[in-house]
């Protein structure tokens, strides 16, 4: 009796791994590249502090700044990865 159990647990057990290794990661690993020159941390977060004539199409977080010369510019502030790589501003 003692054997069967054990041998159930271990069958079991073989079952949940192979479930877990099928299922692989969960979801897709969409890496955001790191486009920004300068950046500026906040508690732990990181943004671009690049000023560019228009944001791209991925920036969620464009916002318009006003130059010294009375120019319109935008910065995206969308949050960077970790380790990006960034000049410190």
């Amino acid at each position: 009796m003692k054997s069967s159990t054990l041998l159930a647990i271990l069958v079991l057990q073989a079952l949940l791994v192979s479930a877990a290794v099928a299922k692989g990661p969960a979801g897709p690993t969409t890496k955001k590249q790191c486009w920004c020159g300068e950046c500026t941390s906040w508690s732990g977060v990181w943004t671009c502090d690049d000023l560019l004539t228009k944001c791209a199409a991925t920036c969620k977080n464009c916002v318009p700044v006003s130059t010294d010369k009375g120019a319109i510019k935008y910065r995206c502030r969308d949050f960077l990865p970790e380790n990006c790589g960034c000049k410190i501003h």
